[in-house]
């Protein structure tokens, strides 16, 4: 399905609490890695690495992080959400997507750990997913 795809992995970043943000951080690492293991596709999140260089906290470098981020997702072919929680930043990215006519999908670790669902329409983004999706099959 994802084969040799570029694949954009959005995930949350910011925390109450920099221990929050580092275990974000190292969760964007792992859905790097779980995507390219079980999708074979090429992955991509800022995230996982600018926060080592850029605080969240200053506004103008949360600004390059984004920027930043947004230009990667120009390289890819499809974003995937991960997680069920959506922040700021992700809203933004999700939006920017379906604006440049990416395919969005949706991976739920607990809810269907080994399944992407695919992102069709938005009924409300908020502070949970709520998403009409559509499951799809390898």
């Amino acid at each position: 399905m994802l084969q040799g795809k570029r694949a954009y992995i959005c995930s949350p970043l910011s925390a109450p609490t920099k221990e929050g943000v580092s275990h974000n951080m190292e969760m964007a690492k792992f859905y790097l890695l779980q995507m390219k293991t079980l999708y074979h596709c090429r992955t991509f999140a800022s995230h996982a690495h600018l926060p080592l260089m850029l605080d969240d906290s200053i506004a103008e470098e949360r600004q390059a992080a984004l920027t930043i981020g947004r230009e990667l997702m120009k390289l890819c072919d499809v974003l995937i959400i991960c997680g069920r929680h959506v922040s700021s930043g992700m809203e933004g990215e999700i939006k920017e997507a379906f604006k440049m006519g990416l395919t969005v999908y949706w991976y739920d670790s607990i809810m269907k750990p080994f399944e992407l669902m695919r992102v069709t329409s938005w009924r409300d983004i908020n502070h949970e997913m709520q998403v009409q999706k559509q499951n799809i099959s390898e």
